[in-house]
C-alpha cells in the first residue's frame, strides 16, 4: 500500500464544501437517528458528484487508494473509511451506530475499488478503546482502528510478496506483533488477496522489477560502455515503476527492497 499524499492547502471545490457543511450543520441539527438517515439518503449523490470524485481520483493519478488498481479490479468508488450507517467487527457481529457526522466529510472519504468497497461494506474493527463520537472533540484522533488508512503513514506496513497464487499483501519486514495483527485484519477486510485478477496484476509488475534487477547484474559482463547503459536503462526502468503515479508502486518498491542488491535499492530510491 502507498501513502496518498494530499498537501493541507488543497481541498475539494468550494461549490462542493458550501454545499457538504450545511448538510453537516442539519446532521448535528436532527435530534434522531431517523432524522439523521433521511438527510443522508436524500443527499447521498453528493459524495458520488464528479466535482468531488475526480478531485480525489487526481490526488492519486487515478488509482484505487487501498489497492494502486487502475480499473483492474472494478469500477471505481468513493468509500467511507469510517463508515457512515451501522459498523461491526471484522465477524460482522456487535454492530453500533456509524459515523454519521463524516457523511459529508471528503477527509473520509477514499477512492475505492467497487468490489474492495463491497468487501469492505461496514465493517471497521478497533484495535481497542471506545469509537469517536459526534459529540467528543478531538475522539476521532483518538480512537486506534485497525483498518490501515492508506492516508497515513501506516500504509508503509503493507507489503508484498510472491508465491505460488501470485503477488500477495504480507506484513511490512519488521512490523511488530500488534501491526501485524492490523495488517492481517485489513487484508481480510477489504480482500487485498482474494482477488487472483489483483493478485496476477501485481504479479506483473513483481516479475518485471525482477527482470530489470537481473538485467542490471548481467551486465557485469559486459564492456565498460555498455555495461553503463545496460545499468543505467534498468534503473530508470524501477524508477518509473516506484514513483508515486504508477500503477502498483508499492509492488514495484517491495520488489527492489526484498530482492535488490545494497547499491541496486540506492540507485533506485535515492
Amino acid at each position: 500500500m502507498r501513502k496518498v499524499v494530499i498537501p493541507a492547502n488543497l481541498a475539494p471545490p468550494q461549490d462542493w464544501l458550501t454545499e457538504a457543511q450545511t448538510l453537516t450543520q442539519a446532521l448535528m441539527a436532527a435530534t434522531t437517528d431517523e432524522e439523521r438517515e433521511v438527510v443522508i439518503g436524500q443527499h447521498e449523490k453528493l459524495w458520488r458528484d464528479d466535482r468531488v470524485r475526480n478531485w480525489l481520483l487526481e490526488r492519486f493519478n487515478n488509482k484505487c487508494w487501498y489497492t494502486e488498481a487502475q480499473e483492474s479490479v472494478s469500477a471505481y468508488h468513493v468509500d467511507h473509511y469510517r463508515p457512515k450507517g451501522r459498523v461491526s467487527d471484522v465477524e460482522k457481529l456487535n454492530p453500533e451506530p456509524g459515523y454519521w457526522w463524516l457523511a459529508f466529510d471528503w477527509r473520509n472519504y477514499r477512492i475505492c475499488g467497487q468490489l474492495i468497497n463491497v468487501k469492505k461494506s461496514d465493517v471497521f474493527p478497533l484495535v481497542s478503546g471506545h469509537r469517536a463520537s459526534a459529540t467528543m472533540a478531538g475522539s476521532l484522533a483518538l480512537e486506534a482502528p485497525a483498518l490501515i488508512d492508506p492516508t497515513t503513514d501506516d500504509a508503509r506496513l503493507i507489503s508484498f510478496e510472491m508465491d505460488e497464487d501470485g503477488c500477495r499483501a504480507v506484513p511490512a519486514p519488521g512490523a511488530d506483533d500488534e501491526d501485524c495483527k492490523r495488517v492481517k485484519a485489513t487484508i481480510e477486510v477489504i480482500g487485498l488477496n482474494r482477488l487472483d485478477r489483483l493478485n496476477a496484476k501485481r504479479a506483473e509488475v513483481w516479475k518485471d522489477c525482477h527482470e530489470q534487477l537481473a538485467k542490471y547484474t548481467s551486465a557485469s559482463g559486459a564492456p565498460a560502455a555498455l555495461k553503463k547503459l545496460m545499468r543505467a536503462m534498468a534503473i530508470e526502468a524501477l524508477k518509473k515503476r516506484v514513483c508515486y503515479e504508477s500503477e502498483f508502486s508499492s509492488v514495484a518498491e517491495a520488489c527492489v527492497r526484498k530482492s535488490g542488491t545494497l547499491l541496486q535499492q540506492a540507485q533506485v530510491f535515492g
